[in-house]
């Protein structure tokens, strides 16, 4: 098992700067450089597209998959590769039918923003209603508030695992549980917790589960995880879609639409190929790392982060409780958190502000020095 120090010679900008910014995006690394540099020259080499796409693209696709589902505790054909959470979010939609009673969305006001916007505009377009929880405190959003909320009405419960502001961990377990006892349909977003907190799939017991490689899998944009249950796959059929959702794409039939009897069904126009070597490298470090390692690191330097920014006298939105936070700790600013932040950048220390809050995200490669170094440039600048 490979020290964690030694990691920060996989990635480069770790070397030069005090990278506290993965929430954000995760760090591109030495691996992920070199397996599209491996694509490229493949492309180069052998330019026609059946030796391409045959020889490397499907079985990188494949691979990546099958990487993914030993990560998070699923089986590869469980799971559909698409760009981003929006149109995996807009695809799901496309499968249900919101026409009837059973018509009601359940989410919440501290989900990411582009949970609402979908639904919103999935909602204008069948019907369909939307039950926003409410947060006590602005940090949480407690069980009681999903068990209240979901009802004969409900037709899908979204819960994100990891809030994104305040970085508190969610109950999705348990709120899965509660939907499926009421059968209602599950769906967890966990774009902030994928990579830092432990997952098996089977067991979270979700119906669908979405998260992507940008942040914390140090992948880069573009590639978004959508795992279906396998009981549900064959009762989706996506007006999203496109001609790799289909049972024979390369049969060219326009005029008939079968979908593929896997996950695949719910993938959809030509993938965007490079995007899966970058991310096949970060998620073979994760995985090499650990996540449960990771988790642990984390709150170590998080500590760290809390001890630092009480001696400041700077309040700290995210819970105390090491299990109960994802990977970001959020220190409130104030109203110049923007200024901050930037100013922050301009020093080579690299966090990001939502409101007036830094967000503040150490990974497994982070060391104690970059914490240090955050919050002396800080105590200049608040």
């Amino acid at each position: 098992m490979r020290e964690l120090a030694s990691y920060r010679d996989e990635f480069e900008v770790v070397r030069r700067k005090s990278y506290l910014i993965s929430a954000s995006l995760g760090p591109v690394g030495d691996r992920s450089r070199r397996y599209l540099d491996d694509y490229v020259q493949a492309w180069a080499r052998k330019g026609a597209p059946d030796h391409v796409w045959f020889e490397d693209i499907f079985p990188a696709m494949a691979r990546l998959k099958r990487s993914f589902a030993e990560l998070c505790g699923c089986d590869a054909d469980e799971v559909a590769l698409t760009t981003n959470v929006s149109i995996a979010l807009s695809t799901v939609a496309s499968a249900l039918d919101l026409s009837g009673e059973r018509n009601r969305i359940v989410l919440s006001e501290l989900d990411f923003p582009t949970d609402g916007q979908v639904w919103q505009a999935w909602a204008a377009k069948t019907g369909a209603e939307l039950v926003w929880l409410r947060s006590p405190d602005g940090l949480t959003i407690p069980l009681e508030r999903y068990d209240a909320a979901i009802d004969e009405r409900t037709a899908l419960v979204m819960v994100n695992r990891v809030l994104y502001r305040s970085s508190a961990v969610v109950d999705a377990k348990a709120v899965c549980a509660i939907a499926r006892d009421r059968g209602v349909l599950s769906l967890v977003d966990d774009y902030h917790g994928i990579g830092v907190i432990p997952l098996d799939l089977h067991d979270l017991g979700c119906d669908l589960y979405v998260a992507g490689t940008l942040k914390f899998l140090c992948g880069g944009p573009g590639c978004v995880f959508l795992y279906c249950r396998r009981d549900l796959l064959a009762s989706l059929e996506p007006a999203v879609t496109g001609w790799f959702a289909t049972a024979e794409p390369f049969s060219f039939d326009t005029q008939h639409l079968m979908y593929h009897p896997t996950a695949r069904r719910l993938e959809h126009g030509t993938p965007p190929a490079p995007v899966f070597f970058i991310a096949q490298g970060g998620i073979d470090v994760i995985a090499e790392v650990g996540v449960e390692r990771i988790r642990e690191r984390q709150w170590e330097l998080q500590d760290q982060v809390f001890e630092h920014a009480d001696r400041l006298g700077l309040n700290v939105r995210t819970p105390r409780e090491p299990q109960a936070r994802g990977g970001v700790v959020n220190v409130r600013v104030g109203p110049e958190a923007e200024r901050i932040c930037h100013a922050l950048l301009a020093r080579d220390v690299c966090t990001d502000f939502r409101g007036d809050g830094l967000r503040i995200s150490p990974h497994f490669f982070t060391n104690e020095d970059d914490v240090d170094r955050c919050f002396a440039e800080l105590a200049t600048l608040v």
